[in-house]
């Protein structure tokens, strides 16, 4: 919804100048107008805005992180580029 520029000084992180930062006001200002407006309203009225879709829902079950499928590294590496494009012998 708001872009790089328009977040970064929501946050803090951006100083513009005293005509930008009318500018980017002006723009935030429009949009959440523009939200509260049209597209909240169209959100409350439907059921869409409902965040967990049942089929999965995300919860605080123990993760075991010593299976085969973790990110850490492979009981047997593949081979480096020159050694797998080696030729026999």
């Amino acid at each position: 919804m708001f872009s790089k520029k328009e977040r970064e000084f929501l946050l803090g992180n951006y100083l513009p100048s005293e005509g930008h930062r009318r500018y980017l006001r002006h723009r935030i200002n429009k949009k959440l107008e523009e939200f509260y407006n049209n597209e909240l309203p169209l959100l409350q009225n439907t059921s869409v805005s409902e965040f967990a879709n049942g089929v999965r829902k995300f919860n605080n079950a123990l993760v075991n992180y010593n299976s085969k499928t973790s990110l850490g590294r492979d009981l047997n590496p593949r081979p480096n580029a020159y050694e797998a494009f080696a030729l026999p012998g």
